[in-house]
């Protein structure tokens, strides 16, 4: 399963970009990510470094991928993603004026990006992470 790392930012500094991946056991402990290769990638802005980092997740285990982007005026958006040991994407989660909310896959595994939120000491304000319902 392929992973990226980033920690970059503009030649001024005014924005930055940051990627961060995690391994979760399905008891919501943290697992150290075991790198297989550590790719060297060109970074979203000219400052800093960025890799593609070729992970082993353990079977009972769920990789999440934060990636998190600051502008101009301090705002910081983003996204949360949750993969199984395969690779396959279980539920993506949008992160925008402090809120966090459901984008696209099994709203089951909603606590998962719950917890990377918490570790991340990501500022929450409100979350939305069930499916819209139809009404028509």
């Amino acid at each position: 399963m392929v992973l990226r790392e980033e920690q970059s930012k503009s030649r001024k500094g005014i924005h930055m970009k940051r990627c961060i991946a995690l391994v979760f056991d399905s008891n919501g402990n943290m697992l150290k990510p075991r790198v297989r290769l550590r790719e060297t990638v060109k970074p979203t802005y000219s400052k800093g470094h960025a890799y593609l980092l070729h992970v082993e997740v353990p079977d009972n285990a769920y990789a999440v991928q934060a990636c998190f982007t600051r502008n101009w005026r301090g705002m910081v958006k983003g996204f949360i993603e949750v993969y199984d040991s395969s690779g396959a994407l279980l539920f993506r989660a949008v992160y925008r004026k402090l809120k966090l909310r459901y984008s696209k896959g099994d709203p089951a595994y909603a606590w998962l990006a719950r917890l990377a939120a918490s570790v991340l000491k990501l500022p929450v304000k409100r979350e939305n992470l069930a499916p819209p319902t139809k009404t028509r």
